[in-house]
């Protein structure tokens, strides 16, 4: 995916992407987002397909259009991802609980577990309190199951944060650990068929083109006829 270039954030601030498609066919793409490893885990954490588009055949002469459009708000989510998927059913965060949280106040918060696992559900038991400034805190207590019972069900309880209230990254959560994420996101693009809140694996990511924010909010970018991404 090349360097990585973190664009600077400000909560509230629109961001949009307009991605012209010169290629003579049908395509579909998918808005991601790295950030910086998440302070606590000892695993990093996973992208999630944010935003999804399309855009009609296009052309060198008059290409088509697909329109991104967001905010710079934040939610901590917390739900599940299966280990395994397919074509057809691929591995995706499901959200169970979702809160509403900010950057420098209002951002911490604790996750439990509700129920019997795999039966109960993930929740946010209070609502977000201060924590250290410039980043966002997601304290699990005791109830979260090990990894043992987690991989013994097939499927992983996992917090992260979204924007504009859909999953932008998730990591696998475990009793009694502080997560940390820096709100500092890394904005990628990819052509393909995705769902909403797929996990982007390695071998996927390596062909996401960076799209870097250095100065404005407003990006267009081009989807050429040899099926790359290059700047407008």
């Amino acid at each position: 995916m090349g360097t990585m270039v973190n664009a600077k954030v400000e909560a509230g601030q629109p961001y949009s992407l307009t991605v012209l498609n010169q290629n003579s066919k049908f395509q579909q793409f998918a808005l991601f987002q790295t950030i910086p490893d998440i302070v606590g885990p000892s695993v990093n954490p996973v992208s999630l397909a944010w935003m999804l588009g399309g855009a009609a055949p296009g052309s060198i002469t008059n290409p088509s259009q697909s329109v991104f459009s967001w905010e710079i708000n934040y939610q901590v989510n917390t739900g599940y991802i299966q280990d395994q998927g397919t074509t057809t059913n691929p591995r995706r965060f499901t959200t169970a609980s979702n809160a509403d949280v900010m950057i420098n106040t209002q951002n911490s918060i604790g996750v439990t577990y509700l129920g019997p696992f795999p039966y109960g559900a993930p929740a946010f038991p209070a609502g977000p309190t201060n924590g250290k400034a410039g980043l966002i805190s997601v304290q699990s207590d005791a109830t979260i199951p090990t990894a043992i019972v987690q991989a013994s069900q097939s499927v992983s309880v996992n917090v992260g944060i979204a924007m504009n209230a859909k999953p932008t990254i998730a990591v696998q959560a475990l009793p009694n650990l502080l997560y940390q994420f820096t709100p500092k996101p890394t904005y990628y693009i990819i052509a393909g068929s995705f769902v909403q809140g797929q996990v982007i694996d390695t071998a996927t990511s390596s062909n996401a083109f960076q799209v870097v924010f250095q100065g404005v909010t407003d990006r267009t970018v081009v989807f050429t006829e040899q099926n790359q991404f290059q700047d407008n």
